[in-house]
Protein backbone atom coordinates (compact mmCIF):
# COMPACT_ATOMS: atom_id res chain seq x y z
CA UNK A 1 0.00 0.00 0.00
CA UNK A 2 1.54 3.50 -0.80
CA UNK A 3 0.76 6.78 1.23
CA UNK A 4 2.09 10.34 0.76
CA UNK A 5 2.57 12.75 3.35
CA UNK A 6 -0.53 15.39 2.92
CA UNK A 7 2.21 18.27 3.37
CA UNK A 8 2.82 17.77 -0.32
CA UNK A 9 -0.68 18.67 -0.81
CA UNK A 10 -0.99 21.28 1.34
CA UNK A 11 2.06 23.79 0.13
CA UNK A 12 0.56 23.00 -3.53
CA UNK A 13 -2.70 24.22 -2.14
CA UNK A 14 -1.24 27.17 -0.32
CA UNK A 15 0.82 28.45 -3.63
CA UNK A 16 -2.89 28.51 -5.87
CA UNK A 17 -2.55 24.95 -7.53
CA UNK A 18 -5.20 22.02 -6.80
CA UNK A 19 -2.97 19.05 -6.09
CA UNK A 20 -3.87 15.51 -7.57
CA UNK A 21 -2.48 12.08 -6.07
CA UNK A 22 -1.21 9.96 -9.21
CA UNK A 23 -2.45 6.67 -9.18
CA UNK A 24 0.16 4.12 -10.50
CA UNK A 25 -1.51 3.07 -13.66
CA UNK A 26 -0.29 0.99 -16.49
CA UNK A 27 3.16 1.09 -18.30
CA UNK A 28 0.94 1.84 -21.77
CA UNK A 29 -1.48 4.39 -19.93
CA UNK A 30 1.27 6.64 -18.70
CA UNK A 31 1.41 9.05 -21.70
CA UNK A 32 -1.80 10.02 -21.52
CA UNK A 33 -1.51 10.40 -17.57
CA UNK A 34 1.21 13.07 -18.48
CA UNK A 35 -1.09 14.85 -21.20
CA UNK A 36 -3.24 15.18 -18.50
CA UNK A 37 -1.53 16.65 -16.06
CA UNK A 38 -0.20 20.53 -16.08
CA UNK A 39 2.48 19.79 -13.35
CA UNK A 40 4.48 16.79 -11.79
CA UNK A 41 6.42 16.13 -8.24
CA UNK A 42 7.96 13.39 -7.76
CA UNK A 43 8.38 13.45 -3.76
CA UNK A 44 10.00 11.18 -1.16
CA UNK A 45 10.13 7.16 -0.11
CA UNK A 46 12.09 4.62 0.09
CA UNK A 47 15.51 3.66 -1.59
CA UNK A 48 15.36 3.13 -5.40
CA UNK A 49 16.26 -0.22 -6.59
CA UNK A 50 20.19 0.04 -7.77
CA UNK A 51 19.30 -2.71 -10.64
CA UNK A 52 17.95 0.10 -12.36
CA UNK A 53 21.61 1.86 -12.67
CA UNK A 54 23.65 -1.49 -13.04
CA UNK A 55 24.77 -1.97 -9.44
CA UNK A 56 24.43 -4.76 -7.08
CA UNK A 57 22.77 -4.25 -3.56
CA UNK A 58 24.63 -2.80 -0.84
CA UNK A 59 24.88 -4.88 2.50
CA UNK A 60 22.84 -1.29 3.73
CA UNK A 61 20.73 -1.01 1.02
CA UNK A 62 17.41 -0.45 2.74
CA UNK A 63 13.83 -1.49 1.49
CA UNK A 64 13.39 -0.78 -1.82
CA UNK A 65 10.01 -1.30 -4.14
CA UNK A 66 10.93 -1.90 -7.57
CA UNK A 67 7.65 -1.63 -9.25
CA UNK A 68 7.16 2.06 -7.92
CA UNK A 69 10.69 2.91 -9.59
CA UNK A 70 10.37 1.16 -12.71
CA UNK A 71 6.84 3.62 -12.85
CA UNK A 72 8.53 6.40 -11.82
CA UNK A 73 11.01 6.47 -14.03
CA UNK A 74 8.56 6.34 -17.21
CA UNK A 75 6.43 8.69 -15.79
CA UNK A 76 9.55 11.54 -15.42
CA UNK A 77 10.94 10.49 -19.00
CA UNK A 78 7.52 10.48 -20.64
CA UNK A 79 6.19 14.21 -18.77
CA UNK A 80 9.69 15.58 -19.70
CA UNK A 81 9.03 14.60 -23.02
CA UNK A 82 6.30 16.89 -23.40
CA UNK A 83 8.30 19.70 -21.02
CA UNK A 84 5.73 20.01 -18.84
CA UNK A 85 7.11 21.81 -15.04
CA UNK A 86 8.71 19.09 -12.94
CA UNK A 87 10.24 18.96 -9.56
CA UNK A 88 12.46 15.98 -7.64
CA UNK A 89 12.20 16.36 -4.20
CA UNK A 90 14.48 14.24 -1.72
CA UNK A 91 14.14 10.70 -2.97
CA UNK A 92 12.36 12.14 -6.31
CA UNK A 93 15.76 14.50 -6.91
CA UNK A 94 17.40 11.21 -6.97
CA UNK A 95 15.13 9.58 -9.15
CA UNK A 96 15.05 12.31 -11.64
CA UNK A 97 18.71 11.68 -11.66
CA UNK A 98 18.45 7.99 -11.90
CA UNK A 99 15.99 8.35 -15.14
CA UNK A 100 18.19 10.42 -17.10
CA UNK A 101 21.15 7.72 -16.32
CA UNK A 102 22.93 8.94 -13.52
CA UNK A 103 23.49 7.17 -10.38
CA UNK A 104 22.97 7.25 -6.34
CA UNK A 105 25.40 5.99 -3.29
CA UNK A 106 23.12 3.41 -1.63
CA UNK A 107 24.19 4.46 1.63
CA UNK A 108 26.05 7.37 2.01
CA UNK A 109 27.35 6.94 5.69
CA UNK A 110 29.63 3.97 4.11
CA UNK A 111 30.22 4.82 0.70
CA UNK A 112 30.69 8.35 0.37
CA UNK A 113 34.24 9.47 -0.25
CA UNK A 114 35.21 12.54 2.29
CA UNK A 115 33.66 14.23 5.42
CA UNK A 116 30.29 13.71 5.84
CA UNK A 117 27.78 15.68 7.60
CA UNK A 118 24.54 14.58 9.35
CA UNK A 119 22.05 14.14 6.16
CA UNK A 120 19.36 12.13 7.84
CA UNK A 121 18.17 14.18 11.41
CA UNK A 122 16.70 12.68 14.67
CA UNK A 123 15.31 16.73 15.05
CA UNK A 124 11.73 17.33 13.95
CA UNK A 125 10.80 18.14 10.00
CA UNK A 126 11.13 21.68 10.79
CA UNK A 127 14.74 22.09 12.12
CA UNK A 128 17.09 23.09 9.72
CA UNK A 129 20.31 20.76 10.54
CA UNK A 130 22.86 21.79 7.45
CA UNK A 131 23.83 24.50 5.27
CA UNK A 132 23.07 24.19 1.39
CA UNK A 133 24.84 26.90 -1.02
CA UNK A 134 23.08 27.58 -4.60
CA UNK A 135 24.67 28.49 -7.92
CA UNK A 136 23.82 31.81 -8.63
CA UNK A 137 23.62 31.06 -12.24
CA UNK A 138 20.93 28.68 -11.06
CA UNK A 139 17.61 28.76 -11.70
CA UNK A 140 16.66 27.90 -8.11
CA UNK A 141 18.94 30.78 -6.80
CA UNK A 142 16.69 33.07 -8.90
CA UNK A 143 13.61 31.36 -7.33
CA UNK A 144 14.70 31.77 -3.83
CA UNK A 145 16.57 34.74 -4.21
CA UNK A 146 19.21 32.87 -1.09
CA UNK A 147 22.46 31.99 -2.25
CA UNK A 148 23.23 29.88 1.50
CA UNK A 149 20.88 28.60 3.46
CA UNK A 150 20.31 26.15 6.18
CA UNK A 151 18.02 23.00 5.42
CA UNK A 152 15.99 20.02 7.06
CA UNK A 153 17.78 16.62 5.83
CA UNK A 154 15.96 12.94 5.84
CA UNK A 155 18.03 10.56 3.43
CA UNK A 156 20.69 8.08 3.72
CA UNK A 157 21.02 7.53 0.29
CA UNK A 158 22.50 10.54 -2.57
CA UNK A 159 23.44 11.64 -6.14
CA UNK A 160 26.56 9.86 -6.86
CA UNK A 161 27.22 10.36 -10.32
CA UNK A 162 25.64 13.59 -12.07
CA UNK A 163 23.21 12.11 -15.18
CA UNK A 164 24.48 13.55 -18.43
CA UNK A 165 22.21 16.43 -19.44
CA UNK A 166 21.51 17.61 -15.77
CA UNK A 167 23.35 20.65 -13.91
CA UNK A 168 24.45 20.64 -9.87
CA UNK A 169 21.90 23.69 -8.85
CA UNK A 170 23.42 23.64 -5.25
CA UNK A 171 25.65 21.54 -2.80
CA UNK A 172 25.80 20.94 0.87
CA UNK A 173 29.08 22.27 2.76
CA UNK A 174 30.70 18.46 2.56
CA UNK A 175 30.21 18.84 -1.47
CA UNK A 176 27.02 16.55 -1.52
CA UNK A 177 24.69 17.46 -4.46
CA UNK A 178 21.55 18.89 -2.68
CA UNK A 179 19.49 20.49 -6.08
CA UNK A 180 19.83 19.73 -9.84
CA UNK A 181 18.19 20.99 -12.73
CA UNK A 182 17.74 20.60 -16.33
CA UNK A 183 19.57 23.03 -19.06
CA UNK A 184 17.42 21.63 -21.44
CA UNK A 185 13.59 22.20 -20.16
CA UNK A 186 11.34 25.12 -19.29
CA UNK A 187 11.42 24.09 -15.71
CA UNK A 188 12.78 20.45 -14.41
CA UNK A 189 14.89 20.35 -11.53
CA UNK A 190 15.46 18.30 -8.13
CA UNK A 191 15.76 19.30 -4.47
CA UNK A 192 17.24 16.90 -1.91
CA UNK A 193 15.63 18.33 1.28
CA UNK A 194 12.03 19.53 1.91
CA UNK A 195 10.88 22.70 1.81
CA UNK A 196 7.46 22.27 1.75
CA UNK A 197 7.64 21.70 5.07
CA UNK A 198 9.31 25.52 5.80
CA UNK A 199 6.50 26.49 3.15
CA UNK A 200 3.68 25.93 5.57
CA UNK A 201 5.51 27.70 7.87
CA UNK A 202 5.52 30.96 5.65
CA UNK A 203 9.12 30.75 4.97
CA UNK A 204 8.87 33.11 2.00
CA UNK A 205 12.06 31.66 -0.01
CA UNK A 206 10.50 27.85 0.39
CA UNK A 207 7.37 29.41 -0.87
CA UNK A 208 8.72 31.12 -3.92
CA UNK A 209 9.10 27.56 -5.02
CA UNK A 210 5.84 26.54 -4.64
CA UNK A 211 4.50 29.26 -6.24
CA UNK A 212 7.00 29.45 -9.31
CA UNK A 213 6.21 25.96 -9.56
CA UNK A 214 2.21 26.61 -9.89
CA UNK A 215 2.70 29.49 -12.44
CA UNK A 216 4.83 27.66 -14.36
CA UNK A 217 1.47 25.02 -14.37
CA UNK A 218 -0.63 27.53 -15.12
CA UNK A 219 1.38 29.23 -17.90
CA UNK A 220 2.33 26.19 -19.83
CA UNK A 221 -1.46 24.92 -19.59
CA UNK A 222 -2.52 28.07 -21.21
CA UNK A 223 0.00 27.94 -23.90
CA UNK A 224 -1.45 24.47 -24.96
CA UNK A 225 -5.19 25.07 -24.99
Amino acid sequence: MYSLDPVYAKAILQAGGLPLIVPIVDEEDIPLLCERLDGLIVTGGGDINPNIYGEEPHIRLGAVYPGSDKYEEELILNFLKLDKPFMGMCRGMQMFNVAFGGTVYQDLESQYEGTLYQHKQMAMRTHRTHSVKLEEDSLLYKIMKEKEFHVNSFHHQGVKDVAEGLEVAGRAADGLVEALQSPNHQFAMGIQWHPEEFALQGDEASCNIFSYFVNECLIDKKQNQ
